[in-house]
């Protein structure tokens, strides 16, 4: 039996953003340990405007097969959209470097599975602290030459006069959630967050990027990167340039069914595909 215990260590949260609304069901950070202790762990990262139940089917699996799981919720995230628009880069990197450090100090075995902006947060905590494995999903850090949709002068400016902008949003029934009581709080994160652009925050997102790709030609660590073939997101080319320009050993897994929510996706046999690769990867340890 999987119990949850919906917290993590409150010190990695020094020194950032304090959100000033609890997080809804959905937003919680969780751990699950074993009660004979572990001496291997992973880290799991949340992606931007995510959650951490957006990571529970990687962190059951995980769990399975004797990980001791940690997915802290990223600063601004699970909340309000009063709460996002005050967090800031700095605050989501803070509290993944925190507990990078610490868990890498604490266990034999640390790896990091990060999804989306998660990816750029785990490359940034990977070269901070160091892991053992690492695994990105649908990373969010891109490739050479790419450039942001809007040019970041403009993002700049747009960033100096507008506190968020309305764009539409519907949810998708077709993408199928795991964190208690799902998809109950789906409705409430679109009024907050997907139903609006915060051009502060797709700012630093595109910085976070950019900072994560820097130190992909150095990255030593053993890393896998899985891309979704239907994946409109981020696409194919950013876990393809990670595959072939870090210098750990490295592997890309394409899964064609996947979109950019491959933990929880409308194809399930892709969904089991992407989490059996994260599986298979950390069993090597």
């Amino acid at each position: 039996m999987i119990i949850y215990r919906y917290s993590v260590p409150l010190r990695w949260y020094e020194g950032v953003y304090q959100d000033r609304k609890a997080p809804c069901k959905a937003g919680r950070s969780f751990t699950l340990t074993h009660k004979e202790g572990s001496r291997k762990c992973a880290l799991l990262i949340h992606g931007y405007t995510g959650y951490p139940g957006e990571m529970v089917r990687p962190a059951e699996d995980l769990f399975n097969i004797g990980y001791d799981i940690y997915c802290p919720r990223l600063p601004g995230h699970g909340t309000t959209g009063e709460d996002f628009s005050r967090s800031r880069k700095r605050d989501w990197t803070g509290v993944v470097v925190n507990a990078a450090r610490e868990l890498r100090e604490k266990y034999d075995t640390f790896c990091i599975v990060g999804h989306s902006m998660g990816g750029a947060l785990a490359v940034i905590a990977a070269e901070e602290a160091g892991c053992d494995r690492l695994v990105l999903a649908g990373p969010a850090v891109g490739y050479p030459g790419q450039k942001p949709p809007v040019p970041i002068f403009v993002m700049r400016l747009a960033a100096l006069f507008t506190k968020r902008k309305r764009t539409s949003w519907h949810s998708d029934p077709e993408y199928v959630m795991y964190y208690e009581n799902a998809p109950a709080d789906d409705e409430y994160l679109g009024s907050e967050y997907w139903s609006w652009l915060y051009p502060k925050q797709i700012l630093d997102l595109v910085l976070l990027m950019k900072e994560a790709r820097a130190m992909i030609p150095s990255l030593s660590v053993d890393t896998l990167t899985i891309s979704g073939g239907k994946d409109t997101i981020i696409g194919e080319q950013s876990s393809s340039y990670i595959a072939e320009t870090g210098k750990g050993e490295n592997r890309h897994v394409s899964v064609p069914g996947c979109t950019h929510y491959m933990f929880y996706d409308k194809d399930k046999s892709a969904e089991n595909e992407a989490v059996k690769a994260v599986t298979d990867w950390l069993s090597a340890e």
